[in-house]
């Protein structure tokens, strides 16, 4: 009687339940992601980011939990071998991209991350928080920490194409900024993330967390202060 009142969760992240898992999570992401539309419009600004960040930190949450259904919830946490090395390589990463997607085109005058403005320090520091503490955490989670994860657990003669798999959703997902350059971009950004955690030895998803926070927020800077 009592192995009839268990629960099928969590399930095997290679079952049939992990496709359908997948889907719904994937379904709640976009849906959640799509109603910033509607937040967007609200004139009130402190109520406009609550609700962005309270959105961003409802996809991660979905995304841990179908982690936790699946057995992958172990794929959360950082491993404690070498964590110095896992920050520095996020770092780096965030480093190079921010040096070959801003400042290189910036110095070639022209700029592929947006045009000059000047922001507050409210503005920079709410920025911030977004970008590190929501942006960072949530799309990796969800993009490298489960979407990769689990096509890696799917393909295993090709787990390659996973982090391409994982970029490519990422990068519609992006859609809701009504620019298919910035679905490309943002593919390929996300090729970058996917590839190294994937490639890389010591790059773990706190990697690819750090480096996707402090990138973005790169970003805010240069637009800030570097672009005329």
């Amino acid at each position: 009687m009592e192995d009839e009142k268990k629960s099928i969760f969590p399930v095997n992240a290679d079952s049939k339940y992990a496709v359908i898992i997948l889907l719904i999570a994937l379904t709640l992401i976009f849906g959640l992601t799509f109603s910033l539309w509607g937040i967007w419009l609200i004139d009130i600004y402190a109520v406009r980011i609550c609700l962005t960040l309270l959105v961003m930190a409802a996809c991660g949450a979905v995304a841990v939990v179908a982690m936790k259904l699946t057995a992958q919830g172990s794929k959360l946490l950082p491993t404690k071998h070498r964590l110095w090395l896992q920050i520095l390589i996020g770092l780096a990463i965030a480093a190079v991209l921010c040096l070959l997607m801003g400042i290189v085109p910036i110095l070639c005058g022209t700029s592929i991350v947006g045009s000059h403005t000047e922001p507050s320090a409210g503005f920079l520091a709410i920025s911030a928080v977004q970008d590190i503490l929501f942006v960072g955490v949530c799309e990796e989670i969800a993009f490298r920490g489960y979407v990769q994860n689990q096509f890696e657990i799917w393909l295993k003669k090709c787990k390659w194409l996973a982090p391409l798999i994982a970029a490519v959703l990422f990068g519609l997902w992006h859609i809701i900024n009504g620019s298919l350059i910035q679905v490309l971009f943002t593919t390929l950004v996300g090729c970058v993330f996917g590839y190294c955690k994937y490639f890389i030895k010591d790059c773990s998803l706190l990697s690819v967390i750090i480096a996707h926070g402090i990138y973005d927020f790169s970003l805010v800077i240069l637009t800030c202060f570097m672009l005329t």
